[in-house]
């Protein structure tokens, strides 16, 4: 056998494991630093993402709690001037507006206490001959607190032979007087909530009392001048 057809056999029989080109390997190399670099991003991406949605849970979450305590000392103020006891009148605004002061309500109320322009501003204004220049107005916390309390003081008053006068007060609060007429009880120590025929209603006046409770069990009120 000739020389050159040994070496063609030689070639032929060579392992089967080829070494890869430079160019080859040093492409490999490249796609392998992308495909980490995009993971690395991607998962700085879901680091950033989780430590914003912290922040903003913890930022609402701080908020929420300064504002159930900013205007306390304007609650009690006017609960002793006006003659609603404070941890009913915090309860009201906590189930009115979840003491946000620029809350607006679907039927015109406005504010913290949610006071409606047609009913209680008015009233409040003719008895005391106050003009209210605007809507904005009355976002004002102590304005707005001031008008509420005066409101519901004078429900209060209204219904103070009764034991429940807080709950046929709320009821006027919120439907009316016409309403908690007819919802108050044929005896002055019966009960008022069971009468409630408008679940919305029945719901606030529970729900307030409930919170009323609360704040009397927790909040330091009687310290705050």
């Amino acid at each position: 056998m000739t020389a050159k057809r040994k070496q063609t056999i030689k070639r032929k029989t060579a392992p089967k494991g080829v070494k890869q080109s430079p160019q080859r390997s040093t492409l490999a190399i490249s796609v392998h630093r992308t495909q980490a670099m995009l993971l690395l991003l991607i998962f700085a991406l879901i680091g950033v993402l989780l430590a914003f949605g912290v922040w903003k849970a913890g930022s609402i979450l701080l908020s929420y709690s300064d504002r159930t305590t900013r205007y306390d000392r304007i609650i009690v103020a006017a609960g002793r001037r006006n003659g609603v006891y404070p941890p009913l009148l915090k309860a009201v605004i906590w189930k009115e507006s979840k003491f946000d002061a620029t809350c607006r309500g679907s039927k015109g109320e406005i504010g913290l206490m949610q006071v409606m322009p047609q009913a209680a501003v008015r009233d409040w204004q003719n008895t005391f001959q106050r003009h209210i220049p605007s809507d904005g107005a009355l976002m004002d916390p102590e304005l707005n607190i001031e008008i509420g309390s005066w409101f519901l003081g004078r429900a209060l008053n209204r219904w103070k032979d009764y034991s429940e006068a807080e709950a046929l007060a709320l009821c006027e609060y919120n439907a009316g007087i016409q309403r908690a007429e007819s919802w108050k009880p044929l005896l002055h120590d019966g009960q008022v909530v069971p009468n409630i025929d408008i679940a919305s209603t029945r719901k606030y006046v529970k729900d307030i009392l409930e919170r009323r409770d609360e704040y009397e069990r927790d909040w330091k009120w009687e310290k705050l001048k």
